[in-house]
């Protein structure tokens, strides 16, 4: 398949865009001087937010005023600027990037018009309550009530905002059996395929060069974030790139009364007489305050997707005003870093990214041994794989993995075989990275000898450093289980237990990609910030990835594309509750 055939694939498909890279999100420069305010944010104390510093000691160079202020402009702070600028309050967003982020391919939500269209529509309680069975009960299910309430409506009025501009909705309805292993699925995805003229293909192709990457495709093209941000500016959206978050400020009471920002002229004050929203993102792009505050994932990362410049600062900026961070740590990871047989996991990372990772073939450790039942959420064996020799599991497939992954039917991100659902016009909605794409990558893999390929068990086994006879025998056990149709050993399901039998056979190490960090300050059903006492901090609200009472542990990765559904909604709902209109 020639290049340009692979990109357009691939950006159909959409799988690998959705864990790619940040848009423009370089920090900003700032000419202003080293001052008393930057030597007291240095002495950060003992904990890792540190501490903020005295309001006296900035040297501002300017104050203004608004009705609310955005902080970020990822996917929430899209949406919110949006909806601010749509009702018509005087809103200043600010990134510290050179450009506004991105809403990512998946939009997980329930009960919007095109669910009716389809005549397909998930329990709504059924939906909800899946965050409290993955969490073990460490969520707020109010969290999930209003992201359950009001998704639909807010993917409709997105849908809306772009109709006129190319940007297609769709919905994905295929979930197979509803189950995968026995983790039920429900139809929850959906998204947006755009209409591209071939100038704006031919353009994003030369931007995109020689990388042949899908990712880098999709960021050279515009899209739905595109389209709110154009509707936004329309609407009078005041929106300042390479401008921080420095930290907040409250008045007398604790209520959030504005901030202290910096831009290229200095620090400024920017009051807010509604609050201030909190959508910087999490803390993922900070390898050191990851393995500090998650090393149990840390450890297990393979390449890093993270979104450049999300730190933590705003999480810091909420904890200094009085709010909590959730205290189990999470972070959304998917099993697709082939790494080389010799190479540790955790940063700095080494690893290459491919797809065959998520699919549940064989599972073995570096001792040649079975480790799980493959068919669960797809970042499981990584977590799983922390109780073996050096945190490390490969995937052991043969010539027959076509028909296996067809037989697997996994979803989302994870779905190579392209999907049968079309758009309401009846053209495809290209979901599904396709198995050109995939096999592009297993060539690149083996080409950097990250993946293994043998004739023999003996040869992939002395590849792949494990023990030879340790590794026959987990095939031959593992054959037996699938040719018998019942896993005894750890409970597969019938549709997954396939044989290894055909050469080559193929292997490779996966850790996982780190996309982003989840457990961000905790909010009640409005987004307020809670402190402590559970008390919602006046004029404080987060949301995305800076917030937190949805996830603890792990990401839903079956719930498809949950966690963008939950910031939509949430960015469109801060505004208005912060204005007074809920």
């Amino acid at each position: 398949m020639d290049r340009r055939t692979f990109i357009k694939s691939g950006l159909l498909a959409g799988a690998v865009a959705a864990a790619g890279a940040a848009v423009g999100c370089a920090p900003g420069a700032s000419g202003a001087s080293e001052s008393a305010a930057e030597e007291a944010l240095a002495a950060t104390g003992d904990a890792w937010y540190g501490e903020p510093a005295p309001l006296d000691s900035f040297d501002l160079v300017d104050t203004e005023e608004c009705e609310l202020l955005i902080c970020g402009c990822g996917a929430g702070g899209i949406v919110a600027t949006a909806t601010a600028a749509e009702e018509g309050i005087h809103a200043i967003t600010i990134d510290k990037g050179a450009s506004h982020g991105s809403i990512k391919t998946y939009v997980g939500v329930v009960g919007s018009r095109i669910d009716e269209q389809y005549g397909v529509a998930p329990s709504k309680m059924d939906v909800m309550n899946e965050p409290t069975r993955y969490t073990n009960g460490f969520c707020n299910p109010r969290v999930a009530r209003t992201w359950i309430e009001e998704g639909g409506a807010t993917f409709d009025w997105i849908a809306d905002i772009v109709a006129d501009r190319g940007a297609n909705p769709f919905y994905e309805t295929d979930v197979g059996s509803g189950f995968h292993g026995v983790w039920p699925v429900y139809p929850i995805q959906h998204g947006f395929l755009c209409d591209y003229t071939e100038e704006q293909m031919a353009e994003a192709m030369e931007k995109a060069g020689d990388s042949g990457d899908p990712a880098a495709m999709k960021q050279a093209l515009p899209g739905v974030s595109n389209y709110l941000m154009d509707y936004a500016i329309e609407k009078g959206a005041d929106v300042r790139y390479l401008t921080e978050l420095v930290q907040l400020m409250q008045d007398e009471s604790g209520a959030v009364t504005g901030a202290i920002v910096k831009d290229s002229e200095g620090y400024k004050q920017i009051n807010a007489s509604k609050g201030v929203i909190l959508a910087t993102g999490g803390y993922e792009a900070d390898p050191g305050l990851l393995a500090e505050l998650n090393p149990q994932s840390a450890c297990i990362g393979g390449v890093s997707m993270a979104q450049m410049g999300n730190d933590g600062l705003g999480i810091k900026a909420g904890i200094w005003a009085g709010g909590v961070k959730d205290a189990i740590p999470t972070l959304m990871t998917f099993s697709r870093a082939a790494i080389a047989p010799d190479a540790p996991l955790g940063d700095p990372y080494q690893g290459n990214s491919c797809w065959m990772g998520d699919q549940p073939f064989l599972r073995v450790n570096m001792r040649g041994e079975r480790i799980c039942c493959e068919s669960s959420p797809y970042d499981y064996p990584l977590f799983v794989a922390t109780y073996s020799p050096q945190n490390k599991v490969a995937t052991i497939w043969d010539a027959n993995y076509k028909d296996h992954i067809a037989s697997f039917h996994t979803l989302g991100c994870s779905r190579i075989v392209p999907s049968e659902s079309t758009l309401p016009d009846g053209r495809p909605n290209g979901e599904g990275l396709t198995f050109e794409a995939n096999d592009m990558m297993i060539a690149q893999g083996i080409e950097m000898g990250i993946i293994q390929q043998a004739d023999t068990l003996e040869e992939l086994a002395e590849k792949l450093l494990m023990p030879a006879d340790a590794l026959k025998a987990t095939v031959v056990r593992y054959n037996e289980l699938c040719e018998a149709g019942e896993d005894t050993d750890f409970g597969k399901e019938p549709n997954a237990l396939l044989p290894l039998t055909t050469p080559p056979l193929t292997g490779a190490y996966f850790g996982g990609h780190v996309l982003c960090t989840i457990d961000g300050l905790k909010i009640d059903e409005h987004g307020r910030v809670l402190t402590a006492e559970q008390e919602p901090i006046a004029g404080l609200y987060a949301v995305g990835n800076c917030s937190g009472s949805l996830y603890a542990g792990s990401y839903p990765e079956l719930l498809i594309g949950n966690a963008n559904g939950r910031t939509v909604t949430f960015g469109r709902h801060a505004v208005k509750h912060a204005a007074g209109l809920l």
